[in-house]
């Protein structure tokens, strides 16, 4: 207690110790005893030594353990189960289990009685008999303060409720005189702390045998942590020092306390007091308990059924007011007509209306200046929609002059715009509160850290309080202002949809899509033309898979910037497509303004670029490729020029050396291959250059495949590329050899260049019904989507310096003339394989020829 400064310190959760009319034992996974109160030495005649670490076997009979072990299952955390009543060591014992700190506990708890449940069936039976039986509140609180008398034999029972500020007054009680009489006395909050409140809603019951009792503290093994074992849910928890000297103040000795929660709140307490020390088994409070929550529905339902009373009678004065108000065209100058109705919606003693500073009032209110004080207060509150108190001087100190007729209010805003205000009025009701003791001297004991003593009459004048209004007078309020509100909107909402009719009839007449956003980005509206587009309407425009991603991030700093400079928004960017192509559109997006010239959002349109884009491209692509001919047909021209003096001089070197020297022979030879190879490629190129069809003539492919492969054989053996030759043995193909070849060639090449140092590539042809099937397949790193569908395009390269992109372009053009096409299967990490697919003609004749290898 030293270290404590206020009683909200006190963790009345982890006492460390029990009542010592029981015992705790905990066990572990194993059923042995890990945690047990030092007490039980005494009762279980053993050493506590004995005890700690022994199991449960050791301990108990048969009949217990079997009770023990049927519910060996884990309870949910906070149930607790009773086993049962059994005999040990000469003594009658309860017994209840729980989990505590993941511990399974064990709790024994002395009974001076044997209590069957087939009598606390029949008590419960019977007093759910006589709650069809009663008809007020009062009447069902007297009778579970008498049942609860009844069956435990306190001197006196006790029922009180919480006020707002934790002041619990009492309401009922049963006393046989031996104690003084608590009822309509007032108890400060303070007697209750916080914590212990919370307490009293997690465990409902608490019974306190013997005020005078010494605590048995928990020991355990080495490693269990009894000072931090939470015993929220323990029957045998020990209980506050200040509150056992609180209960000796009181002049008792024993006491048992019954929480009655209404909709999941402590509405109040039942509470057990005995002069002497007394004992209740625990079958007897759990049946009390079981009433109490009976009870605590049976005041939820009298509750509900007064609400729906009131809510009947305050809709039926809302109903007839509201209707003869919205059936008029100025509805706010029949509202000033109708000031007397007006305090039926509330009850009230008074109302006032405060329309663009006129006033207009019935009953007892404030006179107009104290009014307008009052509306000069609300109009420091923006947000405020509905505010209501029963003591008004608590928000506004001078307005303690006017509690005569205001000491309760309620006052609702129906304009957002306006200053328009409904104000209700109550005058003081001059209050003499009964408390039990000095309520200034529990704050004192606070501070003392110690309970009070007195709890003598003590009388206390109360002012500045009206009657306090209902949950539905509030409610009402709130109902009458939405409905105004409601009917001042519904002509607004008429014009805006007017409004928005036109606006829709507009955007959805334009070719180009529109929309609408917050600064955010998020879309508020979108015409039918972007619904067309397979754009979704919510999220931001620019986001959720819209846009393409290196066109998304740029879009994202754009807007950002727009935002930030309230400038015009316009880019070029590319759309997600349905059918998976992006198409170009240009974005413009405007700022519009609301009330107050402050921002409202943005206006946007998009229009498809996609077309003239692609007529530039056209264009540009044309004229770079006629620039392309020009320059590879005056290459392609000029090195015949030094092919062919070269091949003379080859001719002439040749007849100069002598044929003995075979080495120098097969160089020569070697390059006059070369150059008839190096030959063929300028005139194909001549040949595309001027969009000559070569003439068609038979080919052996297998023979291709080497040509081809000598042609780049120094080039794979630079980068230990392997190629394999596979697929139908000798096949021949009727079309344009130089053509093909080219189209081969240039297979061979991307593969070699796809592939990874020390890899293989796998060339193939095979007849197929569809024709001749050309594959080149690589282990290369594969291509992904966007490169996929670029390759064919002229220009296009992904070999930076190293290529002209007009390799694939070519293959392409060269088997199109062909009839055939080009397949691409290729994924990222996995290779690619690119299969040509040549149609057969009438006059083709495929013969075996000499196998590939």
């Amino acid at each position: 207690m030293k270290d404590l400064q206020h009683c909200e310190d006190e963790n009345i959760r982890i006492p460390g110790s029990v009542q010592p009319h029981g015992f705790l034992l905990a066990l572990d996974e194993d059923d042995k005893i890990v945690v047990a109160s030092e007490n039980a030495a005494d009762l279980l005649g053993k050493p506590l030594k004995l005890i700690l670490g022994a199991g449960i076997d050791v301990l108990f009979d048969r009949e217990l353990l079997a009770a023990i072990r049927h519910h060996a299952s884990r309870p949910p955390a906070g149930t607790v189960l009773y086993l049962g009543s059994f005999h040990l060591c000469g003594e009658l014992y309860s017994v209840v289990t729980h989990i505590v700190n993941g511990r399974r506990v064990l709790e024994f708890e002395k009974q001076d009685r044997l209590v069957g449940p087939e009598m606390m069936n029949a008590v419960i039976t019977n007093f759910v008999g006589t709650l069809s039986k009663l008809t007020t509140e009062n009447d069902l609180r007297q009778s579970i303060v008498q049942q609860v008398a009844d069956l435990t034999g306190f001197d006196r029972v006790l029922l009180y409720s919480f006020d707002e500020f934790g002041h619990g007054t009492v309401l009922n009680e049963v006393n046989n005189g031996r104690l003084p009489s608590y009822l309509d006395l007032r108890f400060p909050g303070t007697d209750i702390p916080q914590q212990a409140r919370a307490l009293y809603l997690a465990n409902t019951v608490r019974i306190i045998p013997d005020v005078s009792y010494k605590p048995s503290p928990l020991s355990g093994l080495p490693g269990e942590h009894t000072r931090s074992f939470d015993m929220s849910s323990c029957v045998l928890r020990s209980v506050s020092p200040i509150h056992l000297a609180y209960m000796r103040n009181m002049r008792t000795l024993s006491s048992m306390s019954l929480s009655v929660v209404v909709e999941g709140r402590l509405w109040g307490l039942i509470s057990g007091h005995h002069a002497e020390p007394r004992a209740v088994p625990y079958l007897v409070r759990s049946a009390c308990d079981m009433l109490t929550k009976i009870v605590g529905n049976q005041l939820s339902a009298f509750r509900t059924s007064t609400q729906l009373e009131e809510t009947v009678h305050y809709h039926a004065i809302q109903h007839k007011l509201l209707t003869r108000i919205a059936a008029t065209v100025n509805y706010m100058d029949t509202l000033e007509g109708e000031a007397a109705e007006l305090l039926e919606v509330t009850s009230a003693g008074g109302a006032a209306l405060w329309m663009d500073d006129r006033l207009t009032c019935h009953g007892k209110t404030p006179t107009e200046e104290q009014v307008k004080g009052i509306i000069d207060w609300l109009d420091t509150q923006p947000e405020l929609e509905v505010f209501s108190t029963h003591c008004l001087g608590t928000h506004l100190p001078w307005a303690g002059s006017i509690a005569d007729a205001a000491s309760g209010m309620i006052a609702i805003r129906i304009s957002d715009v306006r200053r328009r205000y409904i104000l209700w009025f109550r005058p003081e009701i001059v209050q003499t509160v009964k408390w039990a003791g000095d309520p200034g001297e529990s704050l004192e004991s606070i501070k003392l850290l110690e309970p009070r003593h007195s709890f003598e009459l003590w009388k206390q004048i109360v002012r500045g309080r009206s009657v306090e209004w209902s949950g539905m007078q509030i409610e009402s309020a709130r109902e009458f202002r939405s409905a105004l509100m409601t009917i001042s909107l519904r002509r607004a909402e008429e014009e805006a949809q007017l409004a928005e009719a036109r606006f829709d009839q507009l955007t959805h007449s334009l070719p180009t899509k529109i929309f609408t956003a917050n600064d955010s980005g998020e879309l508020t509206y979108v015409n039918q033309q972007w619904h067309d587009a397979g754009l979704n309407e919510k999220g931001r425009w620019f986001e959720g898979g819209r846009l393409i991603p290196e066109d998304e991030a740029r879009c994202a700093d754009a807007w950002s910037n727009a935002i930030r400079e309230g400038i015009l928004f316009e880019e070029e960017l590319r759309f997600q497509s349905p059918d998976g192509e992006p198409r170009w559109n240009l974005v413009r997006a405007v700022p519009f303004r609301g009330l107050g010239a402050v921002r409202a959002g943005w206006v946007g349109m998009c229009a498809d670029l996609t077309e003239r884009k692609e007529r530039e491209a056209a264009i540009r692509m044309a004229e770079k490729l006629a620039i392309t001919g020009r320059m590879t047909s005056v290459i392609a021209h000029e090195i015949n020029n030094p092919l062919e003096a070269i091949t003379n001089l080859m001719y002439l070197l040749r007849q100069e050396v002598d044929e003995s020297n075979r080495s120098a022979t097969e160089y020569i030879t070697m390059v006059e291959s070369e150059l008839i190879r190096i030959s063929g490629i300028t005139k194909q190129t001549l040949r595309w250059t001027r969009e000559n069809q070569e003439r068609f003539d038979w080919m052996a492919l297998d023979e291709m495949f080497e040509e081809v492969l000598r042609l780049f054989h120094g080039k794979s053996n630079n980068r230990h590329v392997t190629v394999q030759t596979l697929g139908d043995r000798g096949l021949r193909y009727y079309g344009m050899v130089g053509q093909i070849r080219q189209v081969v060639a240039n297979l061979v090449s991307n593969a070699i260049d796809a592939s990874h140092i020390g890899g293989t590539i796998m060339l193939r042809a095979r007849s197929e019904a569809r024709g001749l099937v050309i594959e080149a397949t690589d282990h290369g790193a594969g291509m992904d989507d966007h490169v996929r569908s670029q390759i064919f395009k002229p220009f296009f390269t992904t070999k930076g310096d190293l290529g002209n992109g007009l390799g694939l372009y070519i293959s392409h053009e060269i088997v199109e003339r062909h009839g055939g096409h080009i397949e691409v299967d290729t994924q990222p990490g996995h290779g690619t394989t690119v299969r040509v697919v040549l149609p057969l003609l009438e006059t083709d004749v495929i013969l075996p020829v000499k196998g590939l290898q």
